[in-house]
């Protein structure tokens, strides 16, 4: 029996947006990130599937707390009388309490969004969450579970490397590389700037930080295991590149509120089209329907990132 399965959480009734991966060691399971309320159901069917009770479920770790990972976390635990919540120290706080992250959410995507997208949000019994520390390594079965603290895309990320498969269990902090982008000459993957904490410098290092770990495969949140970790370092190298440079360019163009977004999606449209050239995958008018949801959700994290720097300076 596969002791990783990779679920297709259908985030916003679309398939391969968003992933929910179950480790399965022994008698007990986890799942790495757990995406929002409305896939429950197909993570508890997913447990049925491979012979588990939510009763063996022992962890859900939350690698961090953007909705699309995090926001069925209070509602699966309802399901998982035995689990613990992992999460970073500073994410915490969030799952136990979600009010903050909720409204903040609320006041960027608008009411009807959010409610479409990520319903209601509960609060998590804090006796229920537990933190991990940069390094710190946690004993699950037969296998080890080392925690590495890596920002660039959010200040409290975690990713999770696991020793029986030699694997990453990376979030957003080794990009983002969906299957249907995946049929040219080489892989495709690109780093995630969505709000609010992109950061250039943190995410060259996390890149390398996990390059130089040694693993073999990363299994992304979006979407999917990834096994070209030497080409997807470079990429994604160049793509923060990319980015970090649109955002100083953004910084410095004076525009704000739709002008700025419309900057910045406009540029970075260009940066994802020339990538999917390098790289041989041509999109049709539907893959560019496809791919423009994260177009837009990326240039509003440099538009915010440009809004920062500004008041910094």
């Amino acid at each position: 029996m596969k002791d990783i399965i990779t679920i297709d959480s259908y985030y916003a009734g679309e398939p391969e947006r968003v992933a929910v991966f179950l480790m399965i060691e022994g008698e007990e399971a986890a799942f790495i990130d757990n995406s929002t309320v409305f896939a429950v159901p197909r993570l508890l069917e997913a447990l049925k599937d491979h012979d588990m009770a939510p009763e063996q479920v022992r962890y859900l770790i939350v690698t961090h707390v953007h909705l699309d990972h995090s926001g069925g976390t209070a509602a699966l635990l309802e399901h998982c009388p035995n689990a613990t919540v992992i999460a970073h120290p500073k994410a915490a706080r969030h799952i136990i309490d979600p009010s903050r992250l909720v409204q903040s959410v609320r006041q960027l995507f608008g009411e009807e969004w959010f409610n479409t997208h990520y319903g209601v949000i509960e609060p998590v019994d804090a006796n229920r969450v537990r933190t991990v520390e940069d390094e710190e390594t946690l004993a699950f079965g037969g296998r080890t579970l080392r925690f590495l603290h890596t920002r660039g895309h959010a200040n409290h990320h975690i990713s999770i490397i696991d020793d029986k498969t030699n694997a990453v269990f990376a979030g957003d902090s080794f990009g983002v590389a969906y299957p249907s982008l995946q049929r040219g000459r080489k892989p495709f993957i690109m780093w995630s700037s969505a709000p609010a904490d992109f950061d250039p410098d943190e995410a060259r290092k996390t890149i390398q930080r996990i390059a130089q770990s040694g693993i073999e495969r990363a299994y992304l949140t979006h979407f999917g295991p990834f096994d070209a970790i030497e080409e997807g370092a470079a990429q994604l190298t160049k793509s923060v590149d990319e980015l970090g440079a649109l955002l100083e360019d953004a910084a410095d163009s004076g525009l704000t509120g739709d002008e700025l977004q419309a900057f910045c999606e406009d540029q970075l449209e260009g940066i994802v089209k020339a990538g999917l050239e390098a790289s041989g995958v041509e999109l049709d008018d539907a893959g560019w329907r496809w791919a423009t949801p994260d177009i837009r959700l990326n240039a509003m994290g440099l538009a915010y990132a440009a809004k920062r720097r500004r008041r910094a300076a």
